[in-house]
Formats: structure tokens, sequence, C-alpha cells
């Protein structure tokens, strides 16, 4: 094997790790609107996380989860009801549906490092 070769190869794995690692949980901050009559809004946070693919929000553990670069879908049991969650990744935009039908809908955004440091707490 030449010279060149051999130090590419060793060049392209100390790449491989010596990239940072990306921290596997993210907190969104949402904002929610019911469509109902009274159009109670709802504020939470969702941590999510992708390597493991499951989602906390509230404290509640979702069901296994299917999070990607462009969408998280994730339902959650509570007391025998299932909430499905589904937010676009590029808009923030999701909705909360139960029994087929949408019952919140609104904006998720980025909570930033300050709240993920809180939620851990």
């Amino acid at each position: 094997m030449s010279t060149l070769r051999a130090f590419a190869m060793a060049a392209g794995f100390s790449l491989i790790l010596a990239q940072p690692l990306k921290s596997a949980e993210a907190l969104l901050s949402c904002v929610w609107q019911s469509r109902g009559a009274d159009h109670g809004t709802r504020t939470f946070e969702i941590t999510f996380d992708q390597h493991d693919q499951r989602a906390h929000i509230a404290g509640d553990e979702s069901l296994p989860a299917t999070i990607s670069d462009t969408q998280i879908s994730f339902s959650v049991n509570i007391s025998g009801s299932v909430f499905q969650y589904v937010i676009d990744r590029t808009t923030g935009f999701g909705t909360l549906t139960i029994r087929d039908k949408v019952m919140y809908s609104g904006i998720c955004k980025s909570a930033g490092p300050a709240a993920a440091d809180r939620a851990k707490d």
C-alpha cells in the first residue's frame, strides 16, 4: 500500500472519529390552539431523541416514535386514550389528533440550550 493511500485512509478514519457527536436529545417548545369552540391554548415542551426514536411530553414517554430530519410523529397513551402528535420539522407546524380528529394545532420551535438544561433537572 502506498504511503499516500495509507495517509488518505487514516485521515478519513480520523475525520469520522473526530466529528463531534450531535446531542441525541432536542427540545421543542410548542404553543397550540384547540380546534373546538373555546379555542383554548395549550403550551408544552417536547424532548425528543432521534437516536432512540422516543419523545417525552409532560413527563410521559411516547410509544415508539418516527423521528426523521423532516417530521416527528409519535403517540402517547394516557389512561387509555391515544394522543397522536405529528410535527413538520421544516415549518414547525404540528397537530394533536385523538380518535382521528384533530383537536389542537400550532407551532413548535427549538427551545434552545438553556431550556434543554432546565428540562434535564
